[in-house]
């Protein structure tokens, strides 16, 4: 057995080495980006955390488990500390004296200090939280928000710590009565709700509905065009025509490729290319009896690498409003560390010197926004707070539902690596919140999504109810659990780093 501990403990030495070294060539790579004094260690640990996920460590965590030793399922918030841990450990069991006398036990300051990090980092971005629930709450505000305080008021009542305004809705005059009524509201509680203004991005939308149907509802097998016009027309056979907010898109599109509308609930098939647009095919639609065909519902096409610019000229309008409303400003379809310079930039010119380190949330919506999410977070953290929002509905259109639970679980693990918040976003309770009647599935997403800082909530005619229920789910499940210890296979992300 002292043989074995001693194997076991070469191989955690060579563990540790490689990941000191790949993780420093990660970061020095990340210093481009000029990042903050007080964000250094966190975005070390980020680094460290890729070079070690990058390789399979399952074998070595069932090799642990004997010797009573951590069996490394936990070793996000503070990685190198973990392994030093563990390995001095080792070499205590083996009997063995390690040649490097840094490699010791971390003090309790220092494990906590690295802890406490993500919860600082937290609060920059959600303000001082709940003192019986560790996970926020996040509500989207319907346009009803503007006119009716006592709503609002009982959201903050129920819970609610954060409020959404979306900026692909309504318009400033609106946002604007909502902001007073959440500050007011807020003030009259004594409970503080931060606001976040999300910048909508160029998601691609329906623009408008001709059809010659009452109720516009597409069925499997029926065929509809996506009209590269503005003014549309139907032909025989076509009862339902529809634009996009992003024409120019449709250029791009072939025969034979998905098109996807409203989260994923329609699927269809391009099966002809007019002068006037795509002729598709419904192939697909989660309810038996059809799907509903509404405006501003969003258009996705998974097959096609999409290239706009993450800023669209409404949103550099928007952007003005945010920058002196929001306390929290959240940036959709962000692909890459090109984006968020794109979005520093237009940021330097709106923020005043008092908001200069205004916190920003990334939503993470694409297969390529998962490719790129350490320098996303990175370069997101290197001048200001910074969070992640996962953005489920997008998300699994673009992967699709089969990889949505994998990703999901990775993206957790690697935001609490850098220290920094998450929101678990899209389709939280839905039913109850527009039905008033939860599904027990609903039920355990919530449970998931406890492992996140902040779960989002959509509108809906029961929202007060939607956030009571998230409210007492939270705070009766976070006293049996918090975070996840998880197995360690090769993280295909963190493989992608080092190629």
């Amino acid at each position: 057995m002292q043989n074995r501990a001693m194997e076991v403990l070469n191989e955690i030495l060579q563990v540790r080495a490689d990941v000191s070294e790949e993780g420093e060539k990660l970061y020095n790579s990340w210093l481009q980006y000029d990042i903050r004094g007080p964000y250094q260690d966190s975005a070390q640990n980020l680094a460290n955390y890729m070079a070690f996920r990058q390789k399979d460590m399952r074998h070595l965590q069932e090799e642990l488990i004997p010797w009573g030793v951590s069996s490394l399922g936990r070793l996000e918030v503070d990685v190198m500390g973990t392994l030093n841990a563990v390995t001095k450990t080792l070499s205590l069991v083996a009997g063995s004296e390690l040649e490097d006398e840094s490699i010791d036990y971390r003090s309790m300051k220092t494990f906590e200090n690295r802890y406490n990090l993500l919860n600082k980092h937290t609060d920059e971005i959600f303000g001082a939280g709940s003192d019986d629930r560790n996970t926020h709450i996040l509500v989207t505000m319907p346009t009803e928000a503007a006119n009716n305080k006592e709503m609002v008021s009982d959201l903050i009542e129920a819970g609610m710590d954060m409020a959404r305004i979306n900026c692909a809705h309504d318009d400033e005059s609106v946002w604007k009565k909502m902001i007073e009524n959440i500050r007011e509201a807020s003030k009259e509680s004594g409970r503080n709700c931060q606001i976040l203004i999300d910048i909508s991005g160029p998601k691609i939308r329906i623009k408008n509905l001709l059809t010659s149907k009452r109720n516009p509802k597409l069925q499997v097998g029926e065929k509809f065009l996506l009209s590269n016009q503005e003014a549309m027309t139907l032909s025989n056979g076509i009862e339902i025509a529809i634009n996009t907010t992003v024409p120019e898109v449709l250029s791009n599109v072939d025969k034979g490729q998905l098109v996807k509308l409203d989260d994923g609930h329609i699927e269809a098939e391009v099966v002809e290319i007019r002068d006037a647009g795509l002729v598709c095919e419904t192939v697909k639609t989660v309810k038996e009896n059809g799907v509903k065909v509404k405006t501003e519902k969003g258009i996705n096409f998974p097959d096609l690498d999409i290239r706009l610019s993450v800023l669209t000229e409404k949103d550099y309008v928007d952007l003005k409003f945010a920058a002196a409303n929001a306390d929290v400003i959240a940036f959709s379809f962000i692909k890459s560390d090109e984006d968020i310079a794109t979005i520093e930039a237009a940021l330097e010119k709106e923020l005043t010197e008092e908001k200069a380190e205004l916190p920003v949330v990334a939503k993470i919506e694409t297969a390529e926004a998962i490719d790129n999410i350490p320098s996303i977070i990175a370069s997101g953290s290197a001048r200001r707070p910074f969070g992640v929002m996962v953005a489920r509905g997008d998300l699994a259109v673009e992967i699709g539902y089969e990889r949505l639970s994998e990703i999901q679980e990775e993206l957790l693990w690697i935001c609490e690596a850098a220290h920094v918040p998450v929101i678990w976003a899209t389709q939280v309770l839905e039913s109850l919140v527009k039905s008033g009647i939860p599904t027990r599935s609903e039920i355990s997403d919530v449970v998931a999504g406890s492992r996140a800082e902040c779960i989002m909530l959509n509108k809906g005619d029961y929202i007060v109810s939607g956030v009571n229920a998230v409210d007492d789910i939270l705070k009766k499940f976070e006293n049996h659990h918090h975070k996840k210890t998880s197995m360690l296979r090769a993280l295909n992300i963190a493989e992608q780093q080092f190629q």
